[in-house]
């Protein structure tokens, strides 16, 4: 029987998630665009790696990256972490970040928000307001059109973000935390490995007989 593959819409699979090769090609994409920018002295690129680079590694909603405030950053409290004031359903909560994307944070604060008071939001629009959801959206969507991996929106960041997480340790009480879900019934969605995963446990049984 001839092996049905699996349907993609514009090149993104039905469950919404990217593959690690969308995902290294949407973020070389907008390093290559960010340091371009940085050459001609220009900001909107280097912000939209910022924009890509955040959702990716964090799992944020769209909404939480918008009301994010300088105070909320290690820059200001020194944690590896991100502080969430309001999140969804009004909780608020921690999320753990990587190293590097610290010390991302750090240096765009220093460099394109120097004198920014605790309470200003990290990201602004050219008129200098606080960046809307709207805005991260119509991002995303260029950027991932840009990229050639088809239509792209933020919660599609978040989902890639999550289902990772879960793939390297299987912690789903971390993933729930991470994301900020009231019930661990939600976060099982993530609770799910790719095909190559499966691939790899599959042929690791085969050995075993």
């Amino acid at each position: 029987m001839a092996k049905r593959k699996t349907k993609q819409r514009n090149g993104l699979s039905p469950d919404k998630y990217l593959s690690q090769e969308q995902l290294k090609r949407l973020r070389k994409h907008v390093r290559d665009m960010a340091d371009l920018a940085r050459q001609r002295g220009s900001v909107r690129a280097i912000i939209d790696e910022l924009i890509i680079e955040l959702l990716a590694n964090t799992g944020l909603r769209a909404a939480e990256l918008c009301n994010l405030n300088i105070r909320d950053l290690p820059v200001s409290h020194g944690k590896d972490s991100v502080w969430i004031r309001d999140g969804k359903g009004k909780v608020a909560r921690t999320v753990d970040i990587p190293e590097n994307l610290r010390k991302r944070l750090e240096r765009f604060v220093m460099l394109y928000r120097k004198g920014a008071k605790p309470n200003s939001p990290l990201l602004v629009s050219t008129k200098g307001d606080r960046m809307i959801y709207r805005s991260i959206y119509e991002k995303c969507k260029k950027l991932g059109k840009q990229a050639g991996i088809g239509k792209l929106h933020p919660h599609m960041l978040r989902h890639t973000y999550l289902t990772r997480l879960y793939n390297i340790e299987h912690d789903l009480r971390f993933v729930q935390d991470q994301a900020g879900h009231a019930s661990p019934t939600t976060t099982a969605i993530y609770a799910k490995t790719n095909n190559e995963s499966r691939k790899r446990q599959l042929e690791a049984l085969d050995e075993q007989f």
